[in-house]
């Protein structure tokens, strides 16, 4: 599809370039305006980045409604302390990659699920039943270990994943109770990391229905 954004539809862009020494390297950044075809966007870093230009690139853009994927030619960086600005041209077309609220798949992964109780701390080994860039349903085996405010561990892929949870609703089923919660604290990183897994769950579906 075309790329017919306005700076204010986009809430932060990902840019995936190599450094200096031609590792692969990954930074978030804030669009901040568009002129003729070019787009500049800024983050705020430390000690500056060095990155060699131009260089061609890949892009996510990440939306209200999902994230978008392209690939565009990164023209020149500017350091600025403690900022630094991406002058990249503006991707002719994009292909949509998913919709980050409601992009869900059933996945089984450990995870820990911690919540206090007579002001004590407990930790219950669980696995997942579904996951979503927004929230997340494990298994309890009972109600009496559901709290509003809890949190979980979740091993996903080889990373750990720890994040604040808050309750939304639970369902009886076989086992336990099947209980969701919506994600409080998590950081972007680790949420575009779910997003990858649920991508992979997806297509690994798609084929075996092919099979």
């Amino acid at each position: 599809m075309k790329f017919e954004f306005k700076p204010e539809d986009i809430k932060y862009i990902k840019l995936y370039y190599q450094n200096l020494e031609d590792k692969n390297c990954s930074v978030k950044a804030a669009v901040r305006n568009f002129s003729g075809n070019e787009m500049m966007a800024c983050t705020k870093v430390e000690n500056g980045l060095y990155i060699k230009t131009p260089q061609e690139i890949s892009l996510s853009i990440v939306c209200a409604e999902g994230i978008y994927k392209a690939k565009t030619t990164l023209k020149n960086v500017i350091n600025d302390s403690p900022y630094t600005f991406f002058f990249l041209l503006i991707p002719q077309d994009v292909d949509f990659q998913q919709n980050r609220e409601y992009f869900r798949v059933e996945i089984a992964l450990d995870c820990i699920y911690s919540y206090e109780m007579d002001d004590k701390f407990i930790n219950l080994n669980t696995k997942t039943i579904d996951i979503s860039a927004s929230g997340i349903t494990v298994l309890v085996p009972s109600l009496d270990a559901v709290s509003k405010e809890a949190y979980l561990n979740i091993s996903a892929a080889g990373k750990k994943i720890k994040t604040k949870v808050k309750y939304i609703r639970s369902e009886k089923m076989e086992g336990g109770y099947k209980v969701s919660f919506r994600y409080k604290d998590i950081s972007e990183h680790d949420r575009d990391y779910i997003s990858q897994i649920c991508i992979q769950k997806q297509l690994a579906d798609k084929r075996k229905l092919l099979d």
